[in-house]
């Protein structure tokens, strides 16, 4: 496993690929030069001093060499030891809402944006919860298996967009029913389905869901992520631009609201707590209150831990390309040198 100890300075690489074209197209203004001057046979008598392929050679020695060093710079270290730790935690399956009300911004930016933020910062807060990720909209699927990579979660979580899972509608059940298969049946731990949603179900069975849910002892806490007055539901073109809004068959715009009523009897059902979305996310802190006080399960995870830096390859590389550039010669062969005495 490699990381960066200051990942801020990797930006300077597009600095050193753009002098690396910058001295490809000089390579071509010289050779076009060279050749108005003198015939490609001619260039050894006419213009000794003078091999374009051999400067190009040096100058990309030279920019290879730089971005060596910048890469030395970010500070690159590797993870040397694989380890194992003894963790206990509460195991959390997050259900989010993909379908397409989630582009609505009755809730700023969107919904959707707002859901992914409040996850995010609720993921920062865990400490030996594995978690595990469910988008849904007309259908579910596990997208994360239960895991203590946070970052893993994280970045498949900022892949998640409204409209990614082609059967449309919003299916509750389904949610409900794919979060349960992603628990272990060997794991001890307390169980927790965070619903995370704007409530408006198009299918039947939520609450037949959540009833089987409680008997194997899993709590469900229920997000709304939306308003009660709610707004229309956006239709975006290839590049996020808004187009216009849903439509009903009449002809009408669709307003999405929230339907607290269901997410409430969803989350009573099973001992949990229905939460309606607030600006600073305080209903997610809360959550994160009531899974600390859960039953933990012990278990041994594999985590990498040592971290050893390993810049002294990439200035050493660095050094190596600039010593090859330092003794190679401008011209193609060297001049002849006579004695006089």
């Amino acid at each position: 496993m490699i990381r960066f100890a200051h990942p801020e300075y990797l930006f300077l690489l597009w600095l050193v690929g753009l002098i690396a074209v910058i001295i490809f197209f000089e390579y071509k203004w010289r050779l076009s030069a060279m050749r108005k001057w003198a015939k490609e046979p001619l260039w050894d008598a006419a213009l000794p001093d003078r091999a374009p392929g051999m400067i190009l050679l040096k100058r990309l020695l030279l920019t290879g060499a730089l971005g060596m060093l910048v890469l030395a710079l970010s500070g690159p270290q590797v993870g040397t030891k694989l380890v194992e730790v003894t963790r206990e935690g509460a195991d959390v399956a997050i259900a989010v809402d993909v379908s397409q009300s989630m582009l609505t911004e009755d809730i700023t930016p969107n919904r959707m944006m707002k859901a992914r933020h409040e996850i995010q910062k609720f993921l920062s807060d865990l400490r030996g919860d594995r978690v595990a990720l469910v988008p849904f909209a007309g259908v579910a699927f596990v997208q994360v298996p239960l895991t203590l990579d946070y970052s893993a979660v994280n970045s498949i979580l900022n892949a998640l967009e409204p409209g990614m899972i082609p059967q449309p509608g919003t299916s509750l059940s389904a949610a409900i029913k794919q979060s349960m298969r992603a628990f272990s049946d060997e794991s001890k731990a307390q169980r927790v389905i965070i619903l995370i949603t704007d409530g408006e179900d198009h299918e039947q069975g939520a609450l037949d869901e959540a009833k089987e849910a409680a008997k194997e002892g899993v709590i469900i806490y229920t997000v709304g992520m939306a308003s009660p007055t709610g707004g229309p539901i956006p239709e975006k073109d290839e590049r996020g631009r808004i187009t216009g809004y849903k439509k009903d068959e009449k002809g009408g715009t669709v307003i999405s609201r929230l339907d607290d009523k269901l997410l409430s009897e969803i989350a009573k059902t099973t001992g949990g707590e229905f939460y309606r979305a607030t600006s600073v996310g305080s209903e997610f802190k809360d959550i994160f209150r009531k899974i600390a006080g859960l039953d933990k399960e012990q278990f041994e995870a594999k985590e990498y831990t040592d971290y050893e830096d390993r810049f002294q390859w990439l200035l050493s590389a660095a050094l190596i390309l600039i010593l090859i550039a330092e003794f190679l010669p401008r011209s193609r062969r060297k001049k002849k040198q006579g004695f006089t005495g």
